[in-house]
């Protein structure tokens, strides 16, 4: 609030109270969800420069939606009365192009119907801070490489702001919001168009005036000594806000107070808690999106459900991390060490070798049985052997063999062509798309078929696993499907 020589004696007189210069910091660097933002917190660095600047200011750092909603219903109460408003957003921020929200710490992977309830619209924030028109600057500190898409309607980053007549806004990365606010927003002359103009790492939009003075030497009012009921305010508010930056605040500005050893105890238990020191060892592994993937991968080998192969642990992903850190022995803090990641690769390629070693096995005993129903009929050599034998396995190990010495021993026309030709026309019907056609490759090579590559496309690998199939399965051994043969197939257990 801006001081003046006579404002008892105004008061006294029953005159109207002058209007206050309101500010606004949020940082956000850690979240529960979604990915770390380096740097997002320090626009809180910013506090004390405002605050000497005679700013009536809230703070919070990594806070929930519930507490973000409530100091954004404050600023816009008593918006209407303030000269000069100032509000500084860090952190993650997610778009559907035209609207922008900010994500609070506790926020979810977000969707389009339920994004509100974890976040706060910039839209409305700069409709509270047309207010205080050519007096209000937004600062937004972004990472720009933080574009990624959230869904098919939503992504990371800013949307076209909408920006109402005398707001302006400034963008820059997480690192550099602190700095334009204690060199050119706060200090007494600063002119933070010319600031911007100088600056390669922010840029203003909205209202962009040649110059745009925010403070002057007049402006900053008189220091105040602190007393014991500042001191109980400030630690009530670091309780409410219940963060390691609230009481490391609290503990610098009132190191001899009552409270402080209660602070520090405090701030003691929250850096060391085990949770949030897992959650800062993976972000400092800086796990690349792919590497995300394989890792999801690995998990969903290994039976834990991410929900999903998208490179980003969400509550899928981080419950799967979870539940395998129980079976494994490890604290359950969802949180990867590269011992965890290590371990999590060494069993999914154990599983993948096991696997393949099931369907080794699972084609060693169809060859078996195959070549034991071929010493049974077409080894013995007659038309009746032979034609046992191709009924069963039309593309079988002794196929070719089977239907060379058939040949030899019957006319040209009694290979029964009109039955293929009735086969083929049965297939055709079912008009098999290629990702149907993968399925049943998939469920052919599940069940121990060997249908070869599976690509979509039925070739001899793929005819000859579909007549062996057939032929498991009391169906007629075309080696093509009919109706019944795909049914039965899309249906049937493993072996």
């Amino acid at each position: 609030m801006r001081k003046f020589p006579l404002i008892a004696a105004l008061i006294g007189l029953g005159l109207p109270a002058f209007a206050e210069d309101r500010a606004l910091l949020m940082g956000v660097s850690r979240y529960d969800d979604l990915g770390r933002v380096s740097s997002g917190r320090d626009v809180l660095r910013a506090t004390d420069a405002l605050r000497d600047a005679g700013y009536d200011l809230s703070t919070l750092s990594d806070g929930d939606a519930r507490a973000m909603l409530r100091l954004s219903g404050d600023l816009a109460r008593n918006a209407a009365d303030a000269d000069r408003l100032v509000v500084g957003l860090s952190g993650r921020f997610v778009t559907d192009g035209s609207r922008t929200w900010y994500m609070a710490t506790n926020a979810p992977n977000p969707n389009l119907f339920t994004i509100g309830q974890s976040a706060i619209s910039v839209d409305s924030m700069m409709s509270v801070m047309a207010n205080a028109p050519g007096q209000a600057i937004l600062v937004l500190g972004r990472d720009a490489r933080d574009d990624d898409e959230i869904g098919p309607y939503l992504r990371e980053g800013l949307g076209d702001l909408d920006i109402p007549q005398g707001v302006t806004v400034i963008i820059g990365g997480p690192s550099y919001s602190d700095d334009v606010l204690i060199d050119a927003v706060a200090e007494p002359g600063g002119n933070v168009m010319a600031y911007i103009r100088d600056s390669r790492r922010l840029r203003a939009e909205g209202y962009r005036p040649a110059s745009l003075i925010m403070q002057t030497d007049q402006d900053r009012p008189a220091p105040t000594a602190p007393t014991v009921d500042v001191a109980l305010d400030a630690w009530t508010t670091a309780q409410d806000v219940d963060t390691a930056d609230s009481y490391r605040d609290f503990i610098f500005t009132y190191p001899d107070s009552r409270y402080a050893p209660e602070a520090r105890r405090r701030l003691d238990a929250i850096e060391n808690d085990p949770q949030r020191l897992a959650e800062i060892a993976e972000g400092q592994l800086n796990l690349t999106r792919n590497q995300r993937r394989g890792i999801q991968r690995d998990l969903t080998l290994l039976g834990y459900n991410t929900r999903g192969v998208d490179g980003i642990f969400g509550p899928g992903s981080r419950g799967a991390i979870r539940n395998w850190q129980q079976s494994n022995g490890f604290t359950q803090t969802s949180y990867l060490n590269r011992e965890q990641i290590n371990r999590i690769d060494a069993q999914a390629s154990r599983r993948q070798a096991e696997i393949e070693a099931e369907e080794a096995r699972a084609r060693e005993e169809a060859l078996r049985l195959d070549r034991a129903y071929w010493e049974e009929t077409g080894a013995r050599g007659d038309v009746a052997g032979y034609r046992a034998y191709l009924e069963r396995y039309p593309n079988g190990a002794f196929a070719d063999e089977a239907k060379k010495k058939l040949a030899e021993l019957t006319e040209p026309e009694q290979p029964q062509q009109p039955d293929r030709d009735q086969a083929q026309q049965q297939e055709r019907a079912l008009r098999i798309n290629p990702i149907l056609a993968r399925l049943i490759e998939s469920r052919l090579s599940q069940l121990g078929f060997n249908p070869g590559q599976v690509d979509g496309r039925f070739d001899r690998d793929t005819r000859g696993a579909i007549g062996r199939y057939q032929s498991s399965r009391n169906l007629p051994a075309t080696g093509y499907l009919s109706e019944p043969t795909l049914a039965r197939l899309l249906a049937d257990t493993f072996q």
